[in-house]
Protein backbone atom coordinates (compact mmCIF):
# COMPACT_ATOMS: atom_id res chain seq x y z
CA UNK A 1 0.00 0.00 0.00
CA UNK A 2 1.47 3.39 -0.87
CA UNK A 3 1.35 6.18 1.65
CA UNK A 4 0.62 9.49 0.92
CA UNK A 5 1.26 13.00 3.16
CA UNK A 6 -1.61 15.35 1.08
CA UNK A 7 -0.65 18.96 2.40
CA UNK A 8 -3.69 21.67 1.85
CA UNK A 9 -3.45 25.20 1.07
CA UNK A 10 -4.18 27.71 3.37
CA UNK A 11 -1.91 30.65 4.39
CA UNK A 12 -1.34 29.69 8.29
CA UNK A 13 -2.85 26.08 7.89
CA UNK A 14 1.08 25.68 6.74
CA UNK A 15 2.18 26.18 10.57
CA UNK A 16 -0.54 23.67 11.55
CA UNK A 17 0.87 21.07 9.12
CA UNK A 18 4.14 21.02 10.68
CA UNK A 19 2.65 19.82 13.84
CA UNK A 20 1.10 17.08 11.90
CA UNK A 21 4.26 16.30 10.29
CA UNK A 22 6.52 16.21 13.82
CA UNK A 23 3.57 13.53 14.54
CA UNK A 24 3.48 11.11 11.79
CA UNK A 25 7.29 11.09 10.97
CA UNK A 26 8.02 9.07 14.21
CA UNK A 27 5.89 6.55 12.87
CA UNK A 28 4.85 6.38 9.38
CA UNK A 29 7.14 7.58 6.56
CA UNK A 30 5.45 8.95 3.12
CA UNK A 31 6.08 6.88 -0.24
CA UNK A 32 4.50 10.48 -1.84
CA UNK A 33 4.17 13.85 -0.62
CA UNK A 34 1.89 16.47 -2.72
CA UNK A 35 0.40 19.78 -1.66
CA UNK A 36 -1.42 22.67 -3.02
CA UNK A 37 0.01 26.53 -2.04
CA UNK A 38 1.35 26.65 1.24
CA UNK A 39 1.47 22.82 1.17
CA UNK A 40 3.40 22.45 -1.93
CA UNK A 41 5.80 24.56 0.16
CA UNK A 42 6.15 22.83 2.62
CA UNK A 43 5.88 19.28 1.20
CA UNK A 44 9.44 20.67 -1.14
CA UNK A 45 11.24 21.54 2.13
CA UNK A 46 10.23 17.87 3.61
CA UNK A 47 11.00 15.97 0.93
CA UNK A 48 14.56 16.82 0.92
CA UNK A 49 14.62 15.88 4.32
CA UNK A 50 11.61 13.72 6.01
CA UNK A 51 13.41 13.34 9.27
CA UNK A 52 12.87 15.03 12.84
CA UNK A 53 15.51 17.39 12.63
CA UNK A 54 13.96 18.25 9.13
CA UNK A 55 10.73 18.76 9.61
CA UNK A 56 11.87 20.75 13.01
CA UNK A 57 14.28 23.05 10.89
CA UNK A 58 10.81 23.82 8.71
CA UNK A 59 8.96 24.54 12.60
CA UNK A 60 11.80 27.15 13.40
CA UNK A 61 11.43 28.73 9.80
CA UNK A 62 7.43 29.07 10.44
CA UNK A 63 8.19 30.48 14.34
CA UNK A 64 10.69 33.08 12.82
CA UNK A 65 7.84 34.17 10.57
CA UNK A 66 5.62 37.71 10.97
CA UNK A 67 2.16 38.35 9.51
CA UNK A 68 3.98 41.53 7.44
CA UNK A 69 6.36 38.78 6.29
CA UNK A 70 3.72 36.27 5.08
CA UNK A 71 1.24 38.99 4.66
CA UNK A 72 3.26 42.23 2.61
CA UNK A 73 1.20 45.15 2.49
CA UNK A 74 -1.57 43.98 4.78
CA UNK A 75 -0.93 46.08 7.58
CA UNK A 76 -0.69 49.37 5.42
CA UNK A 77 -3.80 48.55 3.89
CA UNK A 78 -6.00 48.39 7.02
CA UNK A 79 -4.37 51.21 8.29
CA UNK A 80 -5.39 52.88 5.16
CA UNK A 81 -9.06 51.15 5.52
CA UNK A 82 -9.57 52.29 8.63
CA UNK A 83 -8.96 56.27 7.73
Amino acid sequence: MTTAFVLSGGASLGAVQVGMLLALAEDVGPDLIVGTSVGALNAAWIAERLDRDGIASLAELWRSLTRADVLPGLLELHRHAST
